[in-house]
């Protein structure tokens, strides 16, 4: 079986975004409707170059994807391997679809469903035997490019093998697949719908508003911070309604049934076209530039109330969810008395769900992390709330305590850890049966095997086997950011003698953390700056410029594996690589400007390099390598994906782009086995820059964008630094060449300087309180 090409029925926004998924996978695809201006409107929504949250990796691969009328099935449905439909959730609708789908279809293409909870097996009763065999669920969730999570439903007429040849090509490209019994919502929905209508059912009780519901129901409970009702607006609460009503009517045995009721209030909401997003009004509404909240009981919008508790400040200051939690739930006060009856209520029903929608705990708690992108899962967090003070609670509310609960207490811990293994409870058997073991490298279990070569408070030496040696950041304050700071660049420093004393070939630098690295440690930076410690500050510079620069021109392959956020110092390092296998999902750029500085480690270099070694062979001359570099820092432009930072030239078009990221360190490793035997060093480079004419040219530039309103004079002042440092300062000119090293020390001595600027620092500590820019 193969899938090189894609049938998708339904052109609204699922069939959208599915297509997409698969042209960001360089799989061609039709998207049919019954009208070609639905199909083409689609497209040019996916495709739109300024969306807040592009569907596609680069708008053009948009040319993957041709419009087709489902009156052309007959033409072009043969061409299709898989066949996805995803037209709206009524069944009669469906059963059209497929009569018409099995008629032209190609016997051995595979046919699947997107239904978010209808019956697979009702589907399947109109199909010919041959269709019904090749048939199955795959529900996505949206945003189809962001969420993981791909439910697997198989009929009683499906093939497994057509199921197992699925979960090993989404693994493939990065989708977390898993298998679902054929039943009312499937996994995710099932128990996400349950956790989001029991927290508005204890609205009125807990006499709680919009803001507050939001505030404990986001991050402090390990939710993102769409947390619930803010979800609701994002999705559609007609949607959200509907989902809740497909619980209420077909599962008649469910033990808290009522709880799926939407309560008055929300149907009319529904009635009253307050869907959220899609209609400009729900839970929150847009009014110019502020945001109003809906007063339920007055029934009116007005400005949101500025919500803070003293028990959501505590929990905060946990970097691990499960902690977060913990701390929420055992306050005595009514906030945390509200979360202990969600947390436990959503166990309690996630338990009781076992053996009827699936009869695994992990895959529980995994479709709520893939699908609605939750930090803990809603039976692993028992282990942090603990299991007899779980029970407790359940009884304290008066909430049904499931059997199986008695088992796990009976064994201390739904999770657990032993020998390098993870274990999880399996209810059949009662007892912990072994979680599948990683078929690529886990940095978590070399570091458990005693691969670490040496350590510091932010990075780490793994050895990776093979004679290759990786550079692990993971900054034990901030380990989702992992940003540079003082132990960054000691350990960078240190690796070139590491390599040669522990006898290592080729060095890897990256993670398997949620991002690569977001920056430099900004408050280290501005306390230095207050301190007016000048001094210190160039030290730094030249000792980040130092590890990145020697990297760059060391004898041993250097491969860099970003991945997420890899910004300002992050991007530096990324640029040190000789190579780099990037994640398509990479958020990458010299983004300094948006602190009030440039790159301090190296970063104007590097990139000046990279654009003149990709453009040597068109002799492009001294001035448009220069510019480019100049556009990319002072814009701080930041790549939307792998592909959009090629078109931008962020990272070369030769680098390696990976989907899954489990699979990143692995690639990165064997590329770095690969460039072993002929690698030789890249010579220091003189480097032919435009000079004083250049600089003239940008900083005339620059007075026009002032005079026009369009930057500051602070903003100018940057862009004038950094336009002389790329233009090579005063030696420069097209005829006379200047060293690396020149180059480093102005870009040292422009950095410090913009670091005693006032308004860089009121950049820097705005970044450090309100995670945004500030352009003064």
């Amino acid at each position: 079986m193969k899938i090189e090409h894609v049938a998708i029925v339904g052109a609204g926004i699922m069939g959208g975004h599915i297509a997409a998924f698969f042209a960001n996978l360089g799989i061609k695809s039709d998207l049919y409707d019954i009208d070609r201006a639905i199909a083409e409107k689609t497209l040019q929504k996916i495709s739109d170059p300024n969306s807040k949250m592009p569907v596609l990796y680069t708008p053009r691969f948009v040319k993957r994807i041709q419009p087709r009328l489902i009156s052309e099935m007959e033409k072009y449905l043969k061409n299709a391997d898989m066949i996805i439909e995803a037209v709206p959730e009524k069944m009669e609708i469906k059963h059209k679809v497929f009569t018409e789908v099995d008629k032209h279809r190609r016997s051995d293409a595979i046919v699947a469903t997107n239904t978010s909870g209808l019956s697979i097996n009702a589907m399947s009763r109109v199909m010919s035997e041959s269709m019904a065999r090749y048939f199955l669920g795959t529900h996505y969730f949206n945003p189809v490019r962001y969420m993981p999570l791909v439910e697997i439903i198989l009929s009683d007429k499906s093939d497994p093998k057509i199921a197992e040849f699925l979960i090993q090509f989404y693994e493939t490209v990065g989708k977390k697949p898993l298998i679902c019994k054929d039943t009312t919502n499937f996994i995710a929905n099932r128990i996400g719908i349950f956790s989001l209508m029991k927290s508005i059912s204890m609205m009125d009780r807990y006499r709680f508003d919009v803001e507050m519901i939001d505030l404990i129901t986001g991050p402090p409970l390990g939710n993102p911070n769409t947390a619930t009702l803010r979800l609701c607006d994002m999705v559609g609460l007609d949607t959200a309604v509907e989902v809740a009503r497909n619980v209420y009517l077909n599962c008649p045995l469910d033990e808290v049934r009522d709880i799926f009721k939407p309560c008055a209030w929300l149907e009319r909401m529904v009635q009253e076209k307050m869907l959220g997003e899609k209609t400009g009004k729900g839970f929150y509404q847009k009014s110019g530039d502020k945001i109003l909240t809906l007063d339920i009981e007055k029934w009116l919008y007005r400005p949101q109330n500025k919500v803070k508790l003293d028990i959501v400040g505590a929990a905060k200051e946990y970097e691990n969810a499960g902690d977060r939690v913990r701390v929420m739930c055992q306050g005595d006060n009514t906030a945390s008395r509200f979360c202990r009856e969600l947390v436990l209520a959503t166990a309690s029903y996630s338990l009781h769900r076992l053996g009827e929608i699936t009869d695994d705990i992990a895959a529980i708690d995994n479709a709520l992390k893939w699908g609605f992108r939750r930090e803990i899962g809603p039976i692993e967090v028992l282990d942090y709330i603990g299991l007899e003070r779980a029970r407790e609670w359940m009884q304290e509310f008066v909430i049904p305590i499931p059997p199986v609960l008695d088992d796990i207490i009976a064994k201390g811990s739904v999770y657990k850890s032993e020998a390098g293994k993870n274990y999880c409870f399996a209810p059949k058997a009662k007892d912990f049966t072994p979680l599948p073991s990683a078929h690529y490298v886990s940095l978590e279990i070399l570091k458990q095997s005693g691969k670490v070569v040496r350590a510091n408070l932010s990075t780490r030496l793994i050895d990776l086997g093979d004679s290759v040696l990786l550079l692990e950041l993971d900054h034990k304050m901030v380990p989702t950011m992992n940003p540079v700071d003082e132990f960054v660049i000691r350990m960078m420093n240190q690796v070139p003698q590491v390599m040669k004393e522990e006898g290592f070939k080729a060095l890897v630098i990256g993670n398997q953390a949620d991002n690569f690295c977001a920056g430099a440690q900004l408050q280290m930076v501005l306390e230095a700056c207050k301190e007016k410690a000048w001094k210190k500050i160039e030290e730094m510079c030249f000792s980040f410029e130092k590890a990145n620069t020697d990297l760059y021109h060391a004898g041993f392959p250097v491969v860099v594996a970003p991945h997420g956020m890899s910004l300002g110092g992050g991007m530096e390092i990324t640029l040190s690589g000789h190579r780099r296998v990037v994640l398509s999902e990479f958020y990458g750029g010299l983004v300094e400007v948006g602190v009030g500085l440039l790159p301090g480690g190296g970063g104007n270099l590097l990139l000046l390099l990279q654009f003149l070694e990709t453009m040597e062979a068109a002799n492009p001359g001294p001035v448009y390598p220069m510019m480019k570099a100049f556009e990319l820092i002072a814009y701080g432009t930041v790549s939307t994906s792998a592909y959009d930072a090629m078109d931008k030239g962020i990272i070369r078009q030769s680098d390696h782009v990976v989907y899954n990221k489990d699979e990143q360190i692995q690639r990165a490793k064997e590329v770095a086995l690969g460039m072993i035997a002929g690698h030789t060093a890249k010579p220091l480079r003189e480097l032919y820059l435009p000079g004083n004419s250049g600089y003239l040219v940008i900083d005339a530039q620059v007075d026009d964008l002032v005079v026009a309103g369009k930057l500051t004079p602070h903003g100018a002042l940057i862009a004038r630094k950094q336009a002389y440092v790329l233009t090579g300062g005063d030696k420069a000119s097209p005829v006379e060449p200047v060293s690396e090293e020149y180059i480093l020390e102005l870009e040292r001595e422009a950095f410090v300087s913009l670091c005693g600027e006032e308004k860089s620092q009121d950049r820097i500590a705005y970044m450090l309180k309100n995670k945004k820019p500030l352009f003064n």
